[in-house]
């Protein structure tokens, strides 16, 4: 038998980063606001688990805005509006680029760790800082970083006053910051920086985040890049002292303080409309709650395939999802030691080692399933004490795209997600000259299988779509009233207009919330 509850003014459904920003900015809003969420916790990707005595941070690399007290970023900033209150640990640089070089490669050197290279780039925070190094690596590179981090202020500005704005108004905002915005946004990453005159080697090192978005070069929004690297680079980036489950938690406090209600271990079954649109959900199969207007921060594929009938679903929505291209899939291999970090000679946080050095061929080879691209990552670099004493942590990351796993039967996967753990691992070990296979004391390997069982995404991406030229943040940006489904339920989350990132996720949910109490408050 079905249950009726109460009506609320806004149900939320999903409590990931989008979803958590939304309700919480309903709920101080002063509107009945309900989070619905599958999990027993909140966060989705912003979470941590515990194996044996190490706690993880299953996704974080770094989060950019921050800022400064003096100029605090974004995300710092939507924190100080909720009053949400997380204690942030700086980190004072951005990556190390290391690429292994090749037997007929005669640029090579041997680096500070012994180990043949190409590239063995560790880039500083701060605009000046980063384009000097940059020319000390490449020659001749310095005027056009200048010039790229000069038209990135501009971008950021832009972007958050278009991302503010009602689509046509939020680019007449974008324009007095940038008058020529509107032009570029149809160049690629390639194009700007060739027109910008930086050297071709100069060129795949300043791109390095290119993976943050799962867009190479010939295809990244020159504008996006650029305001994206913005926040990496000007004052650094940051990560929560308790992980990012931190900030899911403090998000959970401020619905609660502010009357919202949260239902963990409620899954939305069904979606119940009433006169061509939604008007309520069905959670566990069998207590119905009404809303007035809706923000889901499920993935869209999953919505129109599991919580719509056929006949409710519009066809544009449809149209639309199988248009885009499904981004990029992570795995990761989460490693706990029982050698301090200097004991195994680990020196940065963050470390790219790649194949190769340009973004291109990185995302072509990552199109099978582990190439010889991986990230690297010590959170004791950052939070020193987030391990017992004589330990630390290491988590690898690699990226892959499409259903690389179509070929794996259920009896070979253990053997399968082994064997790329191993090779992940040898990948590390060989490019930073240490050892790590025998100091590991807890490991957990995550496939996509795993993030998908999680997520409830296709391939288990946690990066919605990818972020063509046509599909890229600004024609989103403009669309996005027009490109929601139905009049009172609007998408938030990795599979809207700013793609992947805890800060992008973050914007969409508030964004979503505004305009859903604008609508309630005007009667529209």
């Amino acid at each position: 038998m079905v249950k009726q509850l109460k009506q609320y003014d806004v149900i939320v459904i999903g409590a990931g980063n989008g979803g958590l920003a939304a309700a919480a900015t309903c709920a101080k809003a002063g509107l009945s606001t309900l989070l619905l969420e599958r999990h027993n916790i909140p966060g989705g990707s912003a979470s941590s688990f515990v194996r044996g005595r190490f706690e993880f941070e299953p996704s974080l690399h770094e989060l950019s805005g921050i800022g400064t007290p003096e100029e605090p970023g974004m995300v710092e900033e939507m924190f100080n509006r909720l009053g949400a209150e997380v204690d942030w640990c700086k980190h004072e640089s951005t990556f190390r680029l290391i690429v292994p070089a090749k037997e007929d490669d005669t640029d090579a050197f041997v680096n500070e760790n012994g180990v043949r290279v190409s590239v063995d780039a560790r880039m500083p925070v701060g605009f000046e800082a980063f384009s000097r190094k940059l020319d000390e690596l490449v020659p001749g590179s310095y005027e056009s970083a200048m010039k790229a981090f000069d038209l990135a202020e501009k971008m950021y500005k832009a972007f958050d006053a278009l991302g503010d704005g009602d689509n046509m108004g939020g680019i007449f905002k974008a324009l007095k910051y940038m008058p020529d915005v509107m032009r570029m946004v149809s160049h690629t990453l390639q194009e700007g920086l060739d027109a910008l005159g930086m050297p071709k080697k100069a060129q795949d090192i300043f791109n390095t985040y290119w993976c943050y978005m799962g867009v190479p070069a010939s295809k990244f929004d020159f504008c996006y890049y650029m305001a994206m690297l913005h926040g990496y680079i000007k004052n650094g980036t940051g990560i929560p002292k308790l992980r990012s489950h931190e900030m899911s938690l403090a998000i959970d406090k401020v619905i609660r303080d502010n009357g919202g209600d949260i239902w963990y271990n409620s899954e939305v079954t069904k979606i119940i409309t009433k006169d061509g649109k939604p008007a309520g959900v069905v959670v566990n199969g069998s207590k119905e709650v009404y809303g007035k207007r809706f923000i889901c921060n499920a993935s869209p594929n999953f919505v129109w395939n599991d919580l719509f009938d056929k006949k409710d679903i519009p066809q544009k929505q449809l149209q639309m999802t199988n248009a885009r291209d499904v981004a990029v899939s992570l795995t990761t291999v989460y490693l706990g030691m029982n050698r301090t970090k200097e004991e195994l000679g680990i020196t940065d946080y963050s470390v790219f080692i790649a194949p190769t050095s340009d973004s291109d061929k990185q995302y072509a080879a990552c199109h099978d399933f582990f190439s010889g691209y991986c990230i690297i990552n010590c959170l004791n670099e950052i939070i020193p004490d987030c391990t017992p004493k004589g330990t630390s942590q290491l988590f690898l990351t690699t990226m892959t795209f499409g259903d690389v796993m179509r070929d794996i039967r259920p009896q070979d996967y253990k053997k399968f997600k082994t064997k790329v753990a191993k090779d992940m691992i040898e990948t590390c070990e060989k490019a930073l000259n240490i050892s790590i296979m025998p100091y590991i004391e807890e490991i957990e390997i995550a496939l996509p299988p795993t993030f998908s069982r999680y997520l409830n995404t296709p391939h288990g991406t946690p990066y919605g779509y990818m972020l063509n030229m046509w599909d890229s943040m600004i024609p989103r940006t403009v669309q996005f009233i027009g490109d929601q489904p139905f009049e009172n339920f609007l998408f938030c989350g990795a599979s809207q207009e700013r793609g992947d990132g805890y800060g992008c996720a973050y914007h969409t949910g508030e964004k979503a919330a505004k305009l859903t109490i604008k609508a309630l408050k005007e009667g529209k």
